[in-house]
């Protein structure tokens, strides 16, 4: 019978590396006229955000988007004052070679400093670093069948992905926004921070939706009683959409997560000359990723009982479905002002920066920065901002973790609480919350390609010969020994299972075709 062959292609994912890129920060900023003199700086943020990214061929192309927010107060007066710009940066970075790259960019602020030219000119240096997250998924072809030639093949079920859908769509959010009767008037927004929440998804008409909410907590400049303050504001508001998506079955394993690619409010003033009305104007960057697994038998091995077999083998690295996890870790810290008296806490919010994951056994370690702050006013009404860096580590259990398992995994701090003691000493607390993706990895070696050498034949001048085995030899290694099959083994010496279980021995029939 001639030697015929069954091919299947077997896609893999393998980890291509972080490629880190820096983008300095440059702003030289002169105060509009309807600005007063700065006084004293208190504090500048930078908040990164990627508008899009797409990949030509080994080349990523981004938009880099960098809100740039600067908080000062004048020389007459306690009014906490914010200037807001924003940088845009259009970046391109050489991937690596391999087939079907994806990547996933994830900015975060180096560092920033802020100082006064003059009265009327802020001049602004920084960095923010630029990770780039790459993954290829590639095809094999490896044997999923032989026939012929006296062949015994070895069998291995690999589970591996059929199909990978990795998409990225906007959605956009306009609403208005009204103050509450009690609350005071709007000078001007200090502080803004939009974050999704609650994000789900569903299966409609055979269409995915994405939804959630977007949480926007606000800190805005008002006077109350004829004194300068900050008050705090929040919106919760709901967005849905379909997501267009061209081979998504029910059925895949789906995730999606959502980022804020940008976030404006836009005042409006009444006949009166007060701003009580908003408008918010967000664009949401919704990410999809699907994997739809199967399964197959490929070959681990195979010989012929006529002739000399070449097999080439080659080790496959494939992954299962993304599990998603969700961990909580409450953290707290205590942060004194011991040089002046503090009056009130305005706001306390908490940054998650530098987060790393490792493996320790079956567990996995989160390791990052966080950093706290809080703003307060002192007794002389004067705002102020006062910090607080710390690490942190928290251990998840895992089952079967591997070195070679693929992580995806974020932090942020939720509800974060204050608490003003005596002493002027400031107590936060909040909720780590640590969530991605755990995507379990397997090696398995198969066949990739056999020959036959049919012009030499083994010698079958016998029948049956005899073989001493040992304790836990595999049955197989022996039928490759000799050149016969495990069934007529195991047929010949009454065994049950395809492992020695003791040591002695066995007649060895010759297979003849």
């Amino acid at each position: 019978m001639e030697l015929s062959t069954n091919r299947t292609a077997v896609m893999t994912a393998r980890p291509m590396g972080c490629i880190v890129q820096e983008q300095g920060l440059e702003l030289d900023y002169v105060l509009p006229d309807y600005y007063p003199d700065v006084c004293k700086l208190v504090k500048c943020f930078v908040v990164p955000t990627i508008l899009s990214e797409s990949i030509s061929g080994d080349r990523l192309s981004y938009e880099l988007r960098c809100e740039v927010r600067i908080l000062y107060t004048g020389e007459h007066s306690d009014l906490l004052q914010s200037v807001t710009q924003v940088l845009l940066f259009s970046r391109t970075a050489d991937l690596p070679q391999g087939e079907d790259i994806s990547v996933e960019v994830v900015p975060e602020v180096d560092y920033v400093n802020c100082r006064a030219v003059s009265r009327r000119r802020l001049d602004v240096r920084g960095a923010v670093t630029i990770r780039l997250r790459t993954m290829s998924h590639q095809r094999q072809e490896v044997l999923s069948d032989a026939d012929g030639k006296g062949l015994q093949l070895q069998r291995v079920t690999v589970q591996f992905p059929e199909k990978c859908i990795q998409t990225t769509q906007s959605i956009i959010l306009t609403e208005d926004l009204e103050l509450a009767s009690t609350q005071p008037s709007l000078l001007h927004i200090v502080r803004l921070d939009a974050r999704p929440v609650d994000v789900m998804q569903k299966f409609i008409s055979g269409k995915l939706m994405a939804q959630g909410n977007l949480r926007l907590s606000i800190l805005y400049a008002c006077e109350r009683d004829g004194s300068p303050s900050l008050e705090p504001l929040s919106f919760t508001l709901p967005f849905s959409q379909l997501l267009e998506t061209d081979g998504l079955e029910e059925q895949d394993n789906t995730r999606i997560r959502c980022t804020v690619a940008s976030c404006e409010l836009k005042t409006s003033a009444d006949p009166s000359g007060e701003i009580r009305a908003l408008r918010c104007e967000a664009e949401l960057r919704v990410h999809l990723e699907a994997v739809r697994l199967t399964s197959a038998q490929l070959l681990r091995d195979a010989f012929s009982t006529e002739h000399p077999c070449d097999c080439t083998s080659v080790e496959l690295l494939t992954a299962g479905a993304p599990v998603p996890f969700s961990e909580m870790q409450v953290c707290a810290v205590k942060i004194p002002c011991t040089d002046s008296e503090l009056d009130c806490v305005y706001d306390a919010w908490c940054d998650v920066r530098d987060l790393s994951t490792e493996t320790d056994g079956n567990d996995l370690m989160f390791h990052g920065k966080l950093f706290w702050s809080v703003l307060v006013r002192e007794s002389g009404g004067m705002p102020r901002l006062l910090e607080r860096e710390e690490v942190f580590e928290h251990r998840f259990s895992s089952a079967a973790l591997t070195p070679e398992d693929l992580v995806s995994a974020s932090g942020r701090a939720e509800n974060c609480s204050y608490t003003l003691t005596g002493g002027g000493e400031v107590s936060l607390k909040a909720e780590l919350r640590l969530e991605g993706t755990l995507t379990h990895t397997s090696r398995v070696t198969v066949l990739s390609d056999l020959s036959v050498q049919e012009e030499t034949a083994h010698p079958h001048d016998f029948a049956l010969k005899l073989y001493y085995g040992t304790s836990g030899e595999p049955v197989w290694d022996i039928a490759k020994r000799c050149h016969t099959s495990v069934d007529a083994i195991m047929e010949e010496n009454d065994l049950t299972a395809e492992i020695l279980s003791e040591t002695g021995m066995l007649l060895i029939p010759i297979v003849n075709y």
